[in-house]
């Protein structure tokens, strides 16, 4: 049973339980034209509301002086009889000014209904209501004591500019009725209205923006703390308890006049299809594929399912790409769909499906092993389809026969990939993964969550299956762009030092043309037509080129040798 690492948390990214910050930001980053967009909306909103809303305001002002008349006593010396006592009258500032008295006064009801009759009889003749005229009037204390400011504030300009002459021409009348020794002395006569309330609409504009754009960015926080998938080869490697066997680019295309829009191309994705695939999605097959070979050399494995936690993952592509490349090398390859409910294998390599020949019609016993299995030439692979539908296949792949059909391969195939439906959806990978030797788990880009995925490689675990490692699928290839965007592969090659020597052990590596091996060597691999291989060594593979595992394979013959393996048409 294989061993799990308990010192890695493998709920550690579950919703609550972390949070990844260069996943936040870089959403942010993506969705940086979104939260332009929202924010703009808000602020032409929030703009246009207020521009919509905005009155001016008016605001007319004077400044009185109250002051207070007091008596003093003064002796007449004019005569030479005795001084007589006199009384002279003398004005002089209030020292106990207070603005709430005159407040009061002036918004009282008398004087609101003295205001009120006044501009009825003027040449406007308005009819105000009483409480606007309280609400519009003010008294505030100035700067300096016994100094009062009286303002009129309303958006009915004329109002300003008629109410409050007559305030400053009955208030100080109606002041002195109840205190008779105050003198009310003009400061600053009524001004002209002027609008004091300045036009906010760019100011609102930047609220609304800022507004906009903060609930983008908390969608996107809250969206990154619920969703946590696996977007990148280093969230794999950290958060999946599982080896890594490989990265898989996603494959795009820009199209459109300025380029800006990206199409996938249609269709199956084969790496023998070079017009659809690129560099980097074939080198990732080589790469998974040595790993398998030395998975095999190290611990005997040579039956491999290939499964993911949910559908659309890309796993039957992988399963059908991992076969081509061993095939490149010349191994001997079985390809066996083991999804009865949606058989897709047969699909991704172009053959029509026959019902007649594959695992249902065997278990049926319509069929025999050797007539169900089928060679694609193109490929050089074989394989073993479905043979039908079913929706009973978890009972179907649990039978005797599926496990003598996989006991007959193993005598006869170097490899035996099995694509299996999803684990997290159905158990028939469970019931298929106890007859091979491990498992490879496919994870696509930002698809499933961290805790799912982990959840589902416990359970499989859980039933003693050997997961040999995972496949990252429809990345953004960031792990191996740049290598890819260096002149290392340019049109002569960068180790042009090998291709000089033709008569050296390994061919030249070019873009073109590969070189010429002898000896014991390799034949050189390019872009257009392999190289001659020497000797006992291997012909030169390249896009369009040749190769076989005797001897040298010539160009354009894909997977020939001397020892061909025999061929079934169905093509």
């Amino acid at each position: 049973m294989q061993e799990i690492d308990m010192t890695k948390n493998i709920y550690f990214n579950d919703v609550g339980s972390g949070f990844d910050i260069s996943r936040f930001l870089k959403n942010i980053v993506s969705k940086l034209w979104i939260i332009l967009l929202v924010g703009a909306v808000f602020a032409s909103t929030a703009f246009v509301v207020e521009k919509i809303n905005y009155t001016e305001v008016y605001t007319s002002t004077m400044t009185l002086a109250f002051m207070e008349k007091t008596y003093a006593v003064v002796n007449d010396y004019s005569n030479d009889e005795d001084a007589k006592a006199q009384y002279k009258q003398e004005t002089k500032f209030f020292s106990n000014s207070s603005t709430d008295t005159y407040r009061e006064l002036l918004k009282g009801d008398e004087m609101i209904s003295i205001i009120k009759s006044n501009l009825a009889k003027d040449d406007v003749g308005v009819v105000y209501d009483e409480q606007f005229i309280s609400n519009s009037l003010n008294i505030s204390g100035g700067n300096v004591a016994s100094f009062f400011e009286i303002s009129v504030t309303s958006e009915d300009k004329g109002f300003c500019e008629r109410a409050l002459p007559i305030v400053l021409e009955k208030f100080p009348d109606y002041v002195q009725s109840y205190d008779t020794t105050i003198v009310i002395k003009v400061v600053n006569r009524p001004s002209a209205p002027v609008v004091t309330n300045a036009d906010s609409a760019l100011q609102k504009a930047m609220i609304g923006f800022c507004v906009g754009a903060f609930l983008v960015i908390a969608v996107l926080f809250i969206i990154t703390l619920a969703t946590n998938t696996v977007m990148t080869l280093e969230n794999l490697r950290r958060d999946i308890n599982a080896n890594v066997l490989g990265s898989v680019p996603l494959l795009e295309r820009a199209t459109g006049i300025f380029k800006q829009k990206k199409k996938t191309p249609s269709g199956s994705l084969l790496i023998t299809d070079t017009s659809k695939v690129s560099f980097s999605f074939v080198e990732s097959f080589k790469s998974i594929r040595t790993k398998l070979e030395n998975i095999k050399a190290e611990k005997g494995y040579k039956v491999f399912v290939v499964t993911s936690t949910y559908e659309d993952e890309g796993k039957t592509t992988i399963a059908v790409n991992i076969a081509c490349s061993l095939a490149q090398k010349g191994k001997s390859v079985l390809l066996i769909d083991s999804d009865l409910r949606k058989p897709a294998i047969l699909h991704a390599v172009g053959v029509k499906s026959d019902t007649n020949y594959g695992l249902i019609p065997i278990i049926k016993g319509t069929s025999t092993y050797v007539d169900s299995i089928k060679y694609i030439k193109s490929l050089g692979i074989f394989i073993l389809p479905t043979g039908g539908v079913s929706l009973k296949s978890t009972e179907v792949l649990d039978t005797e026969k599926v496990k003598n059909v996989l006991e007959q391969a193993r005598k006869e195939f170097e490899y035996i990939i099995i694509d299996s439906p999803p684990a997290h959806v159905v158990s028939d990978s469970l019931v298929i993964s106890p007859l091979a030797d491990g498992m490879i788990y496919t994870v696509r880009k930002d698809y499933a969550r961290v805790n799912e995925i982990n959840r589902t490689l416990e359970e499989i675990r859980a039933a003693d299956i050997d997961i040999v490692g995972t496949v990252f699928s429809m990345s953004g290839g960031e792990e191996n762009s740049r290598y890819y965007k260096r002149k290392v592969y340019g049109r002569y090659g960068r180790y042009s030092r090998y291709s000089r020597y033709r008569n050296s052990n390994y061919g030249g590596i070019g873009y073109g043309y590969g070189g010429y091996g002898n000896g014991y060597g390799y034949g050189g691999y390019g872009n257009g037509y392999g190289g001659y291989g020497g000797g006992y060594g291997y012909g030169g593979y390249g896009y369009g080129g040749g190769y076989g595992y005797g001897y040298g394979a010539q160009p354009g013959n894909q997977n020939k040798s001397n020892d061909e393996p025999p061929q079934i048409d169905n093509e």
